[in-house]
């Protein structure tokens, strides 16, 4: 009798979809080779994983996006902007939470949302942008100088950083998102002691932040680059070290 009611039950299972979006706070959607993100959804109570994979597809219409889906119903997501897709098997209603990390690609910037919400059997979670999450945050990339590169007394170490949106959408002085709005700084140490803060400006032929580094003593340099953007409290850190001997 109890096999039969197990099988009963699972033949009321119904196929049921989920749509799951990411997109950078204030800018486009994370997906693609670009900046994948992982997705895991698994149930609220149980810890049990129901489904897992990336999301795939590209960063979507800017101007859609940005306008907040204007003239699209408040729907700012496209046919090829990026998503994960799954069906889930409910006999049930259940309460599922879903976990999205990412950009994988740069890993330095990797940061972890997660929301919950119940699903119901049959009732597919797909309309408008489906379950769409937000990620905070900046990609900053430190360009050069090489980690652990070996400088001389009185060299100058160039110091270049790049910052984007979580999506890979790139910082200008004329686009959406502004050099204006972003300052990026650098705090220096040697040997463990007090940080010396740099603010690093940005050079429009290359899309990088910079300034030189004067090698004044010998010593394991450590440096951290921090990125700040107002208007969508976004950050990002990145680090790099280097010897001068």
């Amino acid at each position: 009798m109890p096999a039969l009611l197990v099988l009963a039950s699972a033949a009321q299972a119904e196929p049921t979809k989920v749509e799951v979006r990411v997109i950078a706070r204030g800018a486009k959607f994370l997906g693609g080779y670009r900046a994948p993100v992982r997705v895991t959804m698994t149930d609220a109570d149980t810890g049990k994983v129901l489904a897992r994979g990336f999301t795939s597809g590209t960063t979507g219409d800017t101007q859609q996006i940005l306008s907040k889906g204007k003239d699209s119903g408040g729907v700012i997501s496209t046919p090829d902007s990026a998503v994960f897709r799954t069906t889930l098997n409910l006999d049930r209603a259940q309460r599922v939470t879903v976990s999205a990390t990412g950009p994988l690609s740069q890993p330095q910037a990797e940061t972890t949302v997660t929301s919950t919400q119940w699903i119901l059997p049959g009732h597919d979670l797909t309309a408008g942008d489906g379950w769409l999450l937000e990620m905070p945050g900046l990609i900053v990339d430190v360009a050069s100088p090489v980690a652990y590169h070996a400088f001389k007394v009185g060299d100058t170490v160039p110091l270049r950083a790049g910052v984007t949106m979580m999506c890979g959408c790139g910082i200008s002085e004329m686009g959406p998102w502004r050099v204006s709005d972003t300052d990026v700084e650098a705090y220096v140490s040697v040997d463990g002691g007090v940080a010396e803060r740099r603010k690093l400006t940005f050079d429009p032929d290359t899309a990088t932040f910079g300034t030189d580094i004067k090698a004044n003593k010998p010593g394991l340099y450590e440096v951290e680059v921090r990125a700040w953007m107002a208007p969508s409290n976004n950050a990002g850190v990145s680090h790099v070290s280097y010897f001068v001997h």
